[in-house]
């Protein structure tokens, strides 16, 4: 294997992290001498459900600086824009452990005070260096967009939300700092996901970066104190249900770095080879896969395959070891399976291939979402070429891609056991299942066989003007020992439709099997989609 050096790089990660370089004078057009400075704010509002705006200013031990006065401006088309301020920022500062690092403060507008659908935010901050006075808009990044930001207030809830619950399960905190990344403290996290619907969040901060010393985050620590004030963090009380875990470096079957979700832990599990520093091997054991579900199962908590379909880039490969997960990755025991990663593109498509080729050979093994998200609440900002351009997506941020569980319980031993149980689906905007009869909340999808007396079964959809009317809704099914499937379902919506429910047949050609569903709704002006786990047939 390779001894990874200090100096290199993990590249595309967010939030941008611009001060590292290879040594004090190596160009970087990215570099400042003032910390980062970071608006964001959460992309969508539930009902009843007031704004949070908040402000990162990252490194401020190296450049430090004092934030004077936020002014915030709401705006809609043909409308006048509304203007707010707020001074005495230490009144909005969030108390955490890394404050000499990163300060985080989140400023509340009133919803009552705000347009409803969709409005642009734009949020400038005043602050004092030495005698010098500056502002920033949005964001300090050289050569970002500082476009603004986008926000839907919704007079819905998220769909079906009364049957189902939703969350996002790969999520980073500011315990993933390093050389080209950092995040916010959990309690931001916890008012962002709350104030746009989610009732929980998996924390998946890095094993290698929850093995570096807080204050040198280029140095291993085997006292893991960086793992200790994250656990510490969970002792709070949350509005969401925050669920403590590890995005674990682990060795797939060719000896390569791939990355394993584990949720519900409570001892921190280690996996360093990809982290960029040196001496990783040397401090913490490097196990495999198998080795690392172990581990979690050890801890009675569930593990996934993380973004299985992703590839990494050839200087990933090179210099920090990093492979793919192949189908015999996935022979292991594993609970779930992440193949939502950050939209519906070609790491969708590659790990939504790999989980059919699971289900076909008669895994029983559920969908779930996560954005991989370092904060990104409304957009993704990440290093896209190293110390030259920052890359930002808009279609890309926390709760973009949510995981639905089928219960209406939030507690972490609800949402673990919903997991473990195959109870999920995976969606964008709309709400997708399969029931035992015409309830809408007689939920059929699970890891447990459907009853073989079952004749008939029932899918069930819905959106709402947020994420645009049902165009299309499909049920799959795959009987044991075939390498297809096939469509036993298939209906086109007529305009203005937000709920379908309709029967369909269950066939013995069907069984032993499985059978899943898929939905499509067009919004303006993307499509939205959602996908079931499988249910199972005798």
């Amino acid at each position: 294997m390779l001894d990874i050096p200090a100096t290199t790089i993990p590249f595309l990660a967010a939030y941008a992290e611009t001060h590292f370089r290879f040594f004090p004078l190596f160009p970087s057009v990215l570099y400042k001498r003032e910390p980062e400075i970071v608006f964001d704010l959460p992309r969508r509002l539930n009902p009843g459900e007031d704004l949070p705006i908040s402000l990162l200013t990252n490194d401020i031990h190296r450049f430090p600086i004092e934030p004077d006065i936020v002014s915030v401006t709401i705006s809609e088309r043909s409308h006048k824009p509304l203007l707010f301020k707020f001074n005495d920022l230490q009144q909005f500062e969030i108390d955490h452990p890394l404050k000499k690092q990163l300060r985080a403060f989140v400023m509340t507008i009133s919803r009552e005070k705000l347009p409803e659908g969709e409005f642009f935010v734009n949020a400038t901050v005043t602050y004092r260096k030495g005698r010098s006075v500056k502002t920033v808009l949005n964001d300090n990044f050289f050569a970002s967009s500082k476009l603004p930001f986008t926000c839907y207030n919704s007079s819905n809830p998220l769909p079906c939300s009364d049957l189902c619950i939703y969350g996002d399960l790969h999520m980073h905190s500011m315990y993933s700092q390093s050389h080209v990344e950092f995040g916010p403290p959990l309690r931001v996290i916890d008012l962002m996901a709350s104030a746009s619907g989610l009732s929980f969040a998996g924390i998946t901060d890095h094993s290698y970066d929850l093995a570096c010393s807080i204050s040198d985050y280029l140095k291993q620590d085997q006292s893991l104190t960086r793992w200790k004030s994250l656990s510490e963090d969970f002792k709070e009380r949350f509005i969401t249900t925050m669920l403590q875990g590890e995005e674990i470096t682990c060795l797939n079957s060719r000896n390569q770095a791939v990355h394993l979700g584990a949720l519900g832990l409570r001892e921190y599990i280690p996996g360093a080879i990809d982290g960029g520093r040196r001496k990783s091997r040397e401090l913490f054991k490097q196990l495999t896969i198998s080795q690392a579900v172990d581990e979690v199962h050890r801890q009675g908590g569930i593990c996934f395959a993380a973004h299985p379909g992703a590839r990494s880039g050839l200087l990933q490969q090179i210099f920090l070891h990093r492979g793919i997960w192949s189908i015999k990755d996935c022979e292991t025991d594993l609970d779930a399976f992440q193949a939502y990663n950050s939209g519906y593109y070609g790491s969708w498509d590659r790990g939504k291939e790999l989980w059919i080729k699971m289900l076909q050979s008669g895994r029983r093994i559920p969908l779930l979402a996560g954005n991989d998200a370092h904060g990104d609440f409304n957009r993704y900002r990440a290093i896209a070429a190293p110390f030259l351009r920052i890359y930002e997506n808009s279609e890309r941020f926390m709760g973009c891609g949510k995981t639905g569980l089928y219960t209406t319980e939030s507690s972490e031993a609800s949402i673990i056991n919903c997991i473990r149980n195959g109870k999920t689906f995976v969606s964008t905007g709309p709400y997708i299942s399969i029931n035992y009869s015409s309830l809408p909340g007689s939920h059929a999808i699970s890891s447990r066989n459907i009853d073989s007396s079952t004749r008939e079964l029932y899918v069930h959809a819905v959106s709402n003007p947020e994420f645009g009317q049902l165009i299309e809704i499909k049920v799959l099914a795959c009987s044991a020992g075939s390498t297809s499937e096939r469509v036993i379902f298939s209906r086109s919506c007529q305009p203005g439709t937000y709920e379908f429910n309709e029967s369909f047949s269950v066939q013995d050609s069907y069984k032993p099997g499985y059978i899943r569903t898929e939905v499509t709704s067009k919004g303006n002006p993307l499509h939205r989609q959602a996908f079931s786990s499988p249910c199972f047939l005798q």
